[in-house]
């Protein structure tokens, strides 16, 4: 595959979690040679857009409705065997696996927006990604999902309401000071709840944690 000039993307993105595909463009758009050109809600929306080859890469979530992401990946490719694709789902799925084994270029990945920005950079735009060594640990997941699924749970179950209510505040864009504001709170106290937070999640950053609070759906809890 040839690599880009200036390590410049242009790439069209198809899923229907909004919250997911919001910072995940935003993730991409950290990188300013990365273009966004479409941004689709579903497998139909995108191959109705797609007018002429102009894309360097489509990202497609794997199960969408109206038209899936497996859909539109063979829809694609009836006319475009080249251009590579990115899809995902939040679990390994062994059937999509084989079918997706047989269609060229295509790059099959956990739902999670730091692995395809880390594909991007490394397969389409350089080739300084050991993605086949990333995919063998990937389609171990099915042995480990249960133990994931328990550690999951128990880490929700160790998360208080004060805890969560904060990753959200973050997500909805607050600043410590007006998170300070809404508890009543100094904005020193809440520095100190976040970055214990971070600590306690295995995080480094604010960022990482509105990540993780959109990639484990706690923007759209009830707490």
């Amino acid at each position: 595959m040839s690599k880009l000039l200036n390590n410049a993307v242009r790439f069209s993105i198809a899923d229907s979690d909004f919250y997911f595909k919001k910072i995940l463009i935003k993730t991409l758009q950290e990188n300013p040679f990365y273009m966004l050109l479409n941004d689709c809600n579903n497998g139909h929306e995108l191959v109705n857009r797609i007018y002429r080859r102009q894309e360097d890469v489509f990202i497609i979530e794997l199960f969408m409705p109206v038209l899936s992401g497996i859909e539109a990946i063979k829809y694609i490719r009836k006319s475009d065997s080249e251009t590579p694709i990115i899809t995902y789902s939040g679990t390994y799925q062994e059937d999509m696996a084989e079918i997706l084994s047989k269609i060229p270029n295509i790059f099959y990945c956990q739902k999670k927006s730091n692995i395809i920005k880390d594909i991007i950079k490394g397969k389409i735009a350089s080739d300084t990604f050991d993605y086949e060594s990333y995919f063998q640990k990937w389609e171990q997941q099915p042995l480990a999902v249960q133990e994931y699924m328990i550690r999951q749970k128990r880490s929700q179950e160790e998360l208080s309401p004060t805890e969560i209510q904060l990753m959200k505040f973050c997500y909805e864009g607050f600043s410590n000071k007006e998170i300070g504001e809404k508890l009543n709170l100094s904005t020193r106290t809440i520095d100190t709840y976040i970055n214990r937070l971070t600590e306690k999640l295995g995080l480094k950053t604010k960022l990482h944690l509105i990540r993780f609070c959109v990639e484990n759906g706690y923007y759209n809890s009830s707490t």
